[in-house]
């Protein structure tokens, strides 16, 4: 059997509030561009730059939160530093190559066949961050295979 740590659930826990940071981020900033344009492109591009910025807010809150929450010494400014050093620049990478293009290309297909706007990007979003998801874990797990490395 498969033994789930607290850190294993702290991680997605942190990618998953990042997540809905992001579907918020992205719900809000498609239907604001949605009332001036009903160009997709545009629309979709919108969906990404909210996408970004609610993920970013809600996800280093997640983070913030669950180490201080955690740290039995107090929360590490150096720590959550070296933390950010070893995760942000991959997962800005696997962003950047799977969610984001799987996000605007899938939401602007959806537009333009389906329609509307919520629901097609919440769709999209939701395709896109179960492949980035996937990929984060195996990011942690082979930092953590090859380096020893905790996140």
């Amino acid at each position: 059997m498969i033994r789930i740590s607290k850190d294993f659930v702290n991680f997605n826990k942190e990618i998953i509030f990042g997540e809905v940071g992001a579907l918020i981020g992205a719900q809000i900033t498609s239907y604001i561009v949605s009332e001036f344009t009903t160009i997709a492109s545009t629309i979709s591009k919108a969906a990404v730059i909210g996408s970004i910025i609610g993920a970013s807010i809600f996800w280093v809150s997640a983070r913030i939160y669950d180490k201080r929450k955690s740290s039995k010494t107090g929360f590490s400014k150096k720590k959550f530093v070296e933390d950010i050093a070893y995760f942000t620049p991959v997962a800005f990478l696997l962003t950047s190559l799977i969610y984001y293009p799987s996000l605007y290309y899938l939401s602007e297909y959806l537009i333009e066949n389906f329609g509307k706007v919520s629901i097609p990007v919440f769709f999209s979003q939701l395709g896109a961050f179960i492949l980035l998801l996937a990929a984060l874990n195996l990011y942690k797990y082979l930092l953590f295979k090859f380096t020893g490395k905790q996140l």
